[in-house]
């Protein structure tokens, strides 16, 4: 297989919030695309990512193909990368070969891990509450609850949407409805929606995320979290994040 990324930035992105969580990844590669479903070891966050093969400049792949890496190996070259390089990955069946073209060339060879993999299944989740707002606001909000404590409430109460956190001395609430000012773009719900939520993790899904772009939330009473982000029509990315039991 070979394959050449258009935004080698966002793929960067991507993999070093993959590596914020766990220390190896398997990619799959397809005719169709590519794409990453991974869990982190201590089974409380799960990361989806898909994309067409749209994502890419060029792609041969005639056939589905594995490759799973040290995220340190593959994460250290990736810091290499300069905005405008282009990067073309293909493997020889014992390592996966990155090659960086920009003002100079650089070629990288790095070993596959030859690991019992199984595949992560997405759990099947039902949800009661769904908002759909702008990543900065929430950004903002995971910003101004870590100056409290180290988990972040959601709560959707008809037609509203509140973001607080609360320690025994501390608290922070902040209160969003849907306006003009075009940051809260949907709220819906069966009713009074409550959930809790690591501030770390958070943190580390939403530093992939584009501020200016809109990240669905989806949630229930006392369960886990989905995020949904398009980063276009073909790339997508999810996060699934086991709730704080109160």
């Amino acid at each position: 297989m070979e394959a050449e990324l258009k935004d080698s930035e966002l793929f960067k992105r991507i993999m070093d919030t993959v590596g914020s969580l766990m220390a190896d990844v398997s990619i799959d590669f397809t005719p169709q695309g590519i794409s990453i479903k991974a869990m982190d070891p201590a089974n409380i966050a799960m990361i989806l990512f898909e994309s067409g093969k749209e994502m890419f400049t060029s792609f041969k792949v005639d056939k589905d193909t594995k490759l799973s890496v040290s995220l340190d190996d593959l994460n250290g070259i990736l810091r290499l990368l300069k905005k405008g390089d282009k990067l073309k990955i293909n493997d020889n069946g014992s390592k996966m070969n990155l090659d960086i073209s920009g003002k100079t060339k650089l070629h990288f060879g790095i070993p596959l891990i030859d690991e019992n993999y199984t595949a992560q299944k997405v759990p099947q989740l039902k949800f009661t509450a769904e908002v759909t707002l702008l990543s900065s606001v929430i950004k903002d909000a995971i910003k101004a609850g870590f100056l409290v404590d180290d988990s972040l409430y959601l709560t959707v109460d008809n037609q509203k949407f509140i973001l607080s956190a609360r320690s025994e001395e501390k608290e922070f609430s902040e209160d969003l409805y849907i306006n003009d000012n075009k940051e809260l773009f949907n709220v819906t719900s069966e009713g009074l929606t409550r959930s809790k939520y690591s501030i770390e993790y958070l943190t580390k899904f939403l530093n992939a995320l584009d501020p200016e772009k809109p990240v669905k939330m989806s949630f229930s009473n006392n369960y886990p979290l989905r995020l949904d982000y398009d980063l276009d029509e073909t790339v997508k990315l999810s996060f699934v994040l086991a709730n704080r039991i109160e």
